[in-house]
Formats: structure tokens, sequence, C-alpha cells
């Protein structure tokens, strides 16, 4: 069970891995896991053509997330959110929620220190400090392919 909320590393701007991901899907449905409270990324989407559903369990409503999650995304993207959490499970967990949906998956992951230790990064925040391939491993027990492009883990 995750111990610490993840809901005050929200931050009101577009996710650099949105703006690597959106632009070559217009026309798409995307589900935002762990998309924050602000609606930067949907406007941003929008703009793009692109219809964005955010699903963020500590700073969306009920009502929301499960509109969110009843969506039939074309594609997941899932930025910064991972790193984030301070249960392993909770964390596998999630990964097997973007892998049910059977599409694309884009993650990003913020990686801190890099010391590999997870810690307190901040009043009511916690940081896994995990390089990007560290995550590998355990993509690749809920996804066939699992490739890295710079910062970018897509997951199939």
């Amino acid at each position: 069970m995750q111990q610490i909320s993840s809901a005050t590393t929200s931050l009101n701007q577009v996710n650099p891995g949105i703006k690597t991901v959106l632009p070559q899907l217009a026309g798409n449905t995307v589900l935002d896991i762990g998309g924050g409270k602000y609606d930067a990324n949907k406007i941003y989407a929008a703009g793009l053509g692109v219809t964005l559903y955010v699903y963020d369990k500590f700073n969306r409503s009920e009502a929301e997330n499960v509109q969110a999650l009843a969506c039939h995304p074309d594609t997941i993207v899932c930025n910064n959110v991972l790193n984030v959490i301070d249960d392993g499970q909770a964390m596998r967990n999630l990964i097997a929620l973007c892998a049910s949906y059977r599409v694309p998956c884009y993650f990003t992951v913020y990686e801190g220190n890099k010391s590999g230790i997870g810690s307190h990064s901040k009043k009511g925040c916690w940081q896994r400090n995990w390089k990007t391939e560290d995550y590998i491993p355990i993509f690749k027990k809920y996804f066939k392919s699992v490739v890295c492009q710079g910062k970018l883990i897509i997951c199939r």
C-alpha cells in the first residue's frame, strides 16, 4: 500500500513526456495514468487533436477517474509516476493496469539522484531514485516488447 501520497508532486505544466509522445497521436484517445490535478496536458492534447483522459488516484475525483478508466484508449502515457510510488507492489499494480489495456504504453520516470535508494524528496513526497533502465526488468514481466528511446520507455 502506498504510504506517501504523490498528490503534491503534481505540477501545473505540460509534461515533457507528453510533448514527446502526443504530437504523433492526432485523432487518438489517450489515457494519462497519474496525470495530476492540473489540466495543462489536456489543453495541450486538445490543441493537437488528441482526446486525453486523466486518471490520478490522488488528484482527480472518483467520477473523473471512473470515466478515465472506462475510456477505450489507443495509447497510454504514464509520466513521472512510477518514481513517486513508495510501495513496489503498488508500482507493479499500476504497470499491470497499463498493460491490461493491451495498447502501446509510453512511460517516463524522473531519476532523482540516481542512487537506486528511495527516500523522501520534500515534505509529503518520495522519490524512487532509480535510473530509467532499472525499470526495464519489471516492464518485461508485463509487456512483450520493451524499448528505450533515450528516457522514453515504450511498451507493447
